[in-house]
């Protein structure tokens, strides 16, 4: 069984996902660790209320994997449990890559199953899937796997071309996108083709999540560790639970600023309450 789907970012804002024939949209929500693509809240909250089966996408920036991490967990939590999740993992506006492409991905990939119970899936060419060593990803993440015959226009292909190599550590791709010339009904411009060999119960299983939190993203550990100074969070398994993953660093620095001198101290608060306002009232 397969399905044929379309994969969507900025230049295709205002496409109705109702009228345009497809039975996915996977939706650009986030790069690195502040873009949110504007049309990413309207067209997830569309494939949904159309009926159609949602993805998401992060476009890794090749920056700390938590932050970016974090930043597409922030954008998407209303869509947990609702959407298949990916990485896409491509060169442009990316240093990793080409550098420490799976170091980096063993990284972002588990912490977001981490976070929301989501096996996280990951985009790529498939020249990348057999120029790097993917086994350890590929043994959780599914691939969505890009190659291109040509840029003629088409409209969705039941059997699209791909050459004879492997797909590397993987078996077989989950999802292919054979084109970014597509043509469909109700939209003027080009579409990324995909086809996605399962069914609609398959997909459904792979989004199925569990509610995320992501805590404080935007303090410091330092910062984290002057409130807990404060006794912001209360003590032991509460303190924990409300800091969550960044328990242990903030806890490390409530610690260090236990050892130093009171200027430095007074240093750190004074920076903080510059960012966050009066720490003490």
């Amino acid at each position: 069984m397969a399905l044929n789907g379309i994969d969507v970012a900025s230049y295709q804002a205002g496409l109705d996902p109702a009228k345009v024939p497809c039975d996915f949209v996977i939706v650009k929500a986030t790069q690195g660790t502040t873009y949110v693509n504007p049309d990413f809240t309207r067209m997830a909250d569309a494939v949904l209320r159309s009926g159609k089966l949602l993805g998401i996408y992060h476009y890794a920036g090749g920056g700390n994997q938590i932050k970016e991490a974090d930043h597409f967990l922030r954008t998407i939590k209303p869509y947990i449990g609702k959407a298949t999740l990916w990485l896409d993992w491509e060169g442009e506006q990316n240093p990793a890559f080409g550098r420490i492409d799976t170091a980096w991905c063993k990284v972002f990939l588990p912490y977001i199953k981490k976070r929301t119970g989501v096996t996280c899936g990951i985009y790529m060419s498939k020249s990348v899937c057999r120029s790097r060593s993917w086994k350890d990803i590929a043994k959780d993440s599914p691939l969505w796997c890009a190659q291109y015959a040509n840029n003629s226009a088409t409209g969705y292909q039941s059997n699209p071309w791909t050459d004879a190599g492997s797909f590397g550590a993987w078996s077989r791709a989950t999802i292919y996108q054979y084109s970014s010339h597509g043509h469909l009904a109700h939209w003027d411009g080009n579409l990324d083709m995909d086809i996605a060999w399962m069914s609609r119960d398959q997909w459904m299983e792979l989004a199925g999540g569990k509610p995320v939190e992501v805590p404080m993203p935007e303090k410091t550990d330092t910062e984290l560790g002057i409130e807990i100074w404060a006794d912001k969070y209360g003590s032991g398994d509460a303190r924990r639970e409300a800091l969550g993953i960044r328990y242990d660093s903030a806890q490390a620095e409530a610690d260090r600023l236990n050892t130093v001198h009171i200027s430095e101290y007074m240093k750190e608060l004074e920076s903080y309450e510059k960012k966050h306002g009066a720490l003490f009232s």
